[in-house]
């Protein structure tokens, strides 16, 4: 069995049921709220078929959801055919955890799966009380400075991102507003258009991208201005999020919606957290990846299996 394959995949599969829980809230008056939490199950996974021909040494992973002050996730189901014989969670920088297997043979025809069912728990994210007083200082933790870097094409230091930052934001002084101008610009300013990822700074020259390329543009032009920034990323979809701080110093991420309905500093999405962040370094990638995708490796098969990654919700 001669042939090698690799995969990767970024698109999930997908569909829709949830059920209403109960409301919970923060006490600090620069805080998010969070309340109306949604349970959902969601699968997640991956399922090899020897389609043309036996299979042997495979290696799989795929990002799993874990919980965050909006987001509760507890494991409720293990599902594995008995040809996985090595399994193990793997945890990363910025809340990153992988589901890792093995699968040492597949014979022709034969279906190998590893699928686990998350109960997850997502809230609603409401604006603080009183959002002008938040600001910035250089005493942030080391966990958010790393989100004032820059990252795969989100080009914080570009001249063209920081000079556009400060001319639209120059003579405000609330730094909550600040953040608010340049997240208006980008929704009414830039042209959202289908194709292939720009990046930041050829978003901002063509004025046009796609929906991933409208929270790169937001969260470059908050980092030129040394405002931390980082992507969410959910089924199908990704929104940005700032960090600020209130008085004493706590600080919190507030969500916004690039693309879709206007949502700033507040967010009622139910799909679960798949990761934050956008420069990743995982050891299957030669170069920090924007976001992990599932990832597969065949090291000898007599043809092409057929792959199938799993991220959908399902029956608790």
């Amino acid at each position: 069995m001669p042939n090698h394959y690799e995969i990767n995949r970024r698109s999930f599969i997908a569909s829709s049921t949830a059920v209403a829980t109960s409301a919970t809230s923060n006490i600090f008056a620069g805080a998010p709220s969070y309340h109306t939490p949604v349970a959902q199950h969601w699968q997640v996974g991956v399922m090899v078929t020897a389609a043309s021909g036996p299979c042997a040494g495979i290696y799989a992973t795929a990002s799993v959801p874990v919980s965050w002050p909006e987001q509760t996730v507890k494991l409720a189901k293990k599902s594995f055919s008995p040809h996985v014989t090595q399994f193990k969670f793997r945890e990363g920088a910025g809340g990153l955890k992988q589901m890792l297997i093995f699968i040492p043979r597949i014979n022709t025809s034969q279906t190998a799966s590893a699928l686990l069912t998350f109960e997850i728990a997502k809230k609603i994210v409401d604006l603080p009380e009183n959002p002008e007083t938040m600001t910035i200082s250089p005493t942030m933790p080391r966990s958010v400075r790393v989100h004032l870097a820059p990252s795969p094409m989100i080009e914080s230091r570009h001249t063209t991102i920081k000079s556009k930052a400060i001319e639209l934001t120059t003579g405000i002084d609330s730094v909550w507003k600040k953040v608010e101008t340049l997240y208006d610009f980008v929704r009414t300013e830039i042209d959202y258009q289908e194709g292939p990822i720009r990046g930041a700074v050829k978003t901002l020259e063509s004025m046009t991208g796609e929906k991933e390329d409208l929270s790169s543009l937001f969260i470059a032009m908050c980092r030129s201005l040394m405002i931390p920034s980082r992507t969410v990323w959910v089924p199908d979809h990704n929104y940005a999020e700032f960090y600020l701080q209130d008085a004493p110093g706590r600080g919190y991420w507030f969500p916004c919606q690039l693309a879709g309905g206007r949502e700033f500093g507040q967010i009622n999405d139910h799909r679960p957290i798949l990761m934050r962040g956008d420069n990743f370094k995982v050891p299957e990638k030669p170069t920090a990846q924007r976001y992990v995708a599932e990832h597969l490796k065949v090291t000898q098969a007599a043809g092409r299996p057929n792959v199938q990654f799993v991220r959908q919700l399902s029956a608790a």
